[in-house]
């Protein structure tokens, strides 16, 4: 049942074409896709009598080909008699049936003999018989099997490949456990999405030892093999091809993607026709052509002898120009030449490692760079060899190539020169070496005032100015020119983008959240050009990371779906999304929402941590545990923790330094306290506005009488919605003002941090206790609305699913009933209870589901 993953809609709309009395449904989809195990769970309804008729190209072949089972239980002869032997079939089948509807499984119905397919066709016609087929190309079948479908006799269900999620659902249920983001990725990228694909991979890497078992989570330890089962399945479909279609799939496995006009001096016209046909393969806009996306490239090319491989590689390079290659085929086709042990040319392998290290594989991307002698490697070269260490955590390895490239003449060109000096100084701030501060006034001290590209050297100079400081937390030294670049329209996209991107992180750091959120709806807009992938993801850090100074966790939370759905321009690489994710999940409060995401990235960092994230995320674990009431598994996290390797980004090192002093100090409230309401006073001194309102709001939300003082009169003099929130919060805490507390409750819920938003509610219901009047009630009725909203989403456990499991069976009988339209004395006399003791029933019952009433039961429950 496992390959049932991500088909359940498609089982439902099967199960109802069943029903519906029509002829019954087909279902579409390539090799692999599940259509035999979603039409045998459709078909196992005990009220068929279920036939099952495989086509083949071998009783394709033959008249009455995949019937001749059946026919040989009939009398000799009626081969020859197709009106005859169809009167005989459905005798056959009715008293076989015994009064059960008919059902007929047609597995491969496009290869299916003419007559076979005739009397099917009668016998739904005759409604005799509910067909439930099964295909691979429609149009390939039968003209009198479409014409069952056409005529509306057939309903058509088409099965789509797996997405991200669903691939990573189905791998946990053969692995019987969490499975890394990282690996779930892999999976997927050579899978295409494909069910039987997914399984065999995932069978074969556990085997290997490319997925391994780390704490509980499936991480990805290697890069995928493809030696094994996979490629003896490959192997088998390829021989079942002709001659010239097995040489094109094996051209495409080998290079990934080709151009058309090239691919059809070798191959006929007419064989790609049929591979596109089929699915096997599939022709770009832009006029190339690759494998289809369920078709293992990788394992078809590991099933493909060396000799083999070289003979077509001497082939496709004889009349191909990498040159005019596009990004993927040349990706393709410089992996392959490797492979088979050709030479590059300079560019290509420049390009090649650009591609490489943007498709998270810098390992590979400095293979190319190695290819070329180190006295023919250009400028260009040598900053991709830089990106890919640095990628790699090889900061000193980097740095040294960039201190040898700096000792050679400069650079004219200004994205080489800024890329330089871009290395440059955050490769010194990484490894805490050298005065970065120098580098950039040297920088500045070469733009020549006649210059044609003065001004966008002076712009990214700025870029580089800002980004050091932000970093290292030192917001009084970053320019004041961002936001003039963030405006200039004669400077390109990116460059504006990125520096408005900047300027609203500095913004929301230093409290004026308004400002850095106009400018962020401006950055976005900007984002939706066509960004290099490096530059997308730097835009983006510095956008997540903006969202989360300024409060804004429900967006924050938005952008990560984003990150992590793999098509998305702001799609971070490795496992930066479920970083991302967790901390937003824990900042807001969902611990458990949280651990998931963490988890996969403590698990896929164990194994290798180049931008060394392991602390941050190890902190963010801990607190998400003490969040749960585990202090044990907090401890055991946080005493985990190691430090930095390099000097991490300012920003994430405040908040898991923030996270880490609750954990440590959790038993000591006191000192707790004390010591957050010191780093509050160490941030506001440096300009750090918003990491010193957070460490105010967590003394406070502890019970710290002068941290709810201090933070009032911080929040403030800051601005924006997430200001005003702890303002109100800190005030109303101060004043024992219920009418403050409701409204950082309902602000707070409205921008994701579910915690402070139920802390606030709690509180401002504790206030109101005892209080009468009209305006004391309202102030009730808020609260409480949202102590509840909150209280459901901070946990799992805390979800009316999960809690309705907690009722007796009459209690959720009832819950059910007063969810519904029915009146209280319409569920008294149902149920035979006096209406007073059907309101005690319900009384207990909104407890236990932490709901207010009838209305809000009615929206939970659906």
């Amino acid at each position: 049942m496992c390959r049932l993953v991500g088909r359940e809609t498609a089982l439902k709309v099967l199960a109802e074409a069943l029903e519906a009395g029509r002829g019954g449904a087909v279902v579409v989809g390539p090799m692999g896709s599940g259509k035999t195990v979603l039409s045998r769970a459709a078909a196992a309804d005990p009220d068929f009598y279920a036939i099952t008729i495989r086509g083949s190209h071998e009783s394709g072949k033959t008249s009455f080909g995949a019937l001749a089972w059946l026919i040989s239980d009939l009398p000799e002869g009626l081969a020859s008699r197709p009106a005859q032997l169809l009167q005989e079939l459905e005798r056959l089948l009715l008293e076989r049936a015994e009064g059960k509807r008919i059902l007929l499984l047609l597995d491969g119905a496009d290869l299916l003999d003419g007559l076979t397919v005739m009397v099917v066709s009668q016998l739904v016609r005759r409604s005799v018989a509910t067909v439930l087929a099964t295909v691979e190309n429609l149009h390939g079948s039968a003209p009198e099997f479409q014409a069952l479908w056409t005529e509306g006799l057939l309903h058509r269900v088409d099965l789509a490949a797996l997405e991200l999620e669903q691939t990573r659902e189905l791998m946990e249920v053969l692995l019987q456990g969490q499975v890394s983001s990282a690996a779930a990725h892999a999976l997927q990228r050579h899978s295409g999405g494909n069910p039987h694909l997914i399984t065999l991979l995932t069978r074969e890497q556990a085997g290997e030892g490319a997925l391994v078992e780390q704490d509980g989570v499936w991480v990805l330890a290697k890069p995928l093999v493809f030696s094994g089962q996979v490629a003896e399945v490959m192997t088998v479909r390829l021989k079942r091809r002709l001659p010239a279609e097995r040489a094109l799939i094996q051209l495409l496995a080998l290079s990934g993607e080709l151009p058309l006009n090239a691919v059809l001096q070798l191959v006929p016209a007419e064989t790609v026709d049929t591979l596109e046909e089929e699915r096997m393969a599939e022709v770009t806009a832009a006029g190339n052509i690759s494998l289809g996306a369920e078709t293992s490239s990788e394992a078809i090319a590991a099933s493909i002898p060396p000799g083999r491989s070289r003979e077509l590689w001497e082939e496709v390079s004889a009349i191909l120009d990498p040159a005019s290659l596009g990004p993927s085929a040349l990706l393709g086709f410089a992996r392959w030449t490797l492979a088979c042990g050709g030479k590059l040319d300079p560019q290509t392998a420049q390009r090649a490692a650009a591609l490489s290290t943007s498709s998270g594989n810098p390992d590979e991307a400095l293979r190319y760079v190695l290819s070329i002698h180190r006295e023919q490697r250009t400028e260009a070269m040598v900053l991709e060899e830089v990106r890919a260490l640095s990628a790699l955590g090889e900061y000193r390895s980097a740095l040294d190539s960039v201190e040898r490239l700096m000792e050679m003449d400069g650079s004219d060109h200004p994205d080489s020169w800024a890329k330089l000096l871009w290395y440059r100084v955050s490769l010194l701030r990484i490894l805490g070496c050298g005065d970065p501060l120098e580098v950039l006034e040297q920088a500045r001290s070469v733009i020549l005032p006649q210059e044609a590209d003065r001004k966008k050297r002076a712009a990214l100079v700025q870029l580089v100015h800002g980004t050091l400081a932000i970093d290292t937390g030192c917001l009084a030294d970053v320019p004041p020119g961002l936001g003039d670049i963030a405006s200039d329209p004669a400077l390109p996209a990116a460059t504006r983008a990125l520096a408005g991107a900047l300027q609203a992180q500095f913004l929301a750091l230093s409290g004026r959240a308004d400002q850095a959120m106009e400018l962020l709806d401006a950055v976005m807009g900007e984002m939706s050009g066509d960004f290099p992938l490096p530059m997308s993801e730097a835009i983006s850090i510095r956008v997540f990371q903006a969202l989360i100074a300024a409060g804004e966790y429900a967006r924050a939370s938005a952008l990560t779906d984003q990150m992590s759905d793999g098509g998305s321009p702001f799609t971070f690489c490795g496992s930066s999304a479920d970083v991302a994710a967790g901390m937003v999940h824990a900042l807001s409060g969902k611990a458990d929402k949280a651990l998931r995401p963490l988890a996969s990235a403590m698990g896929q960092l164990q194994l290798g941590d180049p931008s060394d994230t392991l602390p941050t995320v190890l902190s963010l674990a801990a607190y998400a545990q003490l969040l749960l009431e585990h202090p044990e598994e907090a401890a055991r996290l946080s005493g985990n923790v190691a430090d930095y390797r390099c000097q991490p980004p300012a920003q994430f090192e405040l908040v898991a330094g923030l996270l880490r002093v609750q954990v440590v100090l959790a038993g000591n409230p006191q000192q707790l306290c004390g010591e957050l309401r010191s780093m509050a006073r160490s941030r506001l001194d440096r300009g750090l506005v918003a990491p010193a309102l957070e460490c105010l709001a967590a003394a406070a939300r502890h019970g710290d009488a002068k941290a709810a003082i201090e933070l009032a009169e911080a929040a403030a003099q800051a601005s924006g919605r997430w200001a005003r929130v702890l303002y109100c919060f800190g005030a109303g805490l101060d004043r024992s003002d219920s009418a403050l507390l409701v409204e950082a409750a309902e602000e707070a819920l409205q921008m994701g941090n579910v915690l402070l938003a139920n802390t606030a509610a709690r509180q401002a219901l504790v206030h109101l206790t005892g209080r009468t009047g009209k305006a004391a009630r309202v102030h009730a009725r808020n609260a409480l609305k949202v102590e509840h909203l909150s209280f459901r989403e901070l946990r799992v456990s805390n979800t009316v699913e999960a809690r309705m499991k907690t009722l007796t069976p009459f209690e959720a009988e009832i819950a059910r009933r007063a969810a519904g339209p029915a009146t209280r004395a319409e569920i008294s006399k149902a149920l035979n209870l006096s209406p007073r003791t059907i309101d005690w029933h319900l009384g207990k019952i909104f407890d236990k589901l932490h709901v207010s009433g009838r209305t809000e039961l009615a929206e939970v429950l659906g």
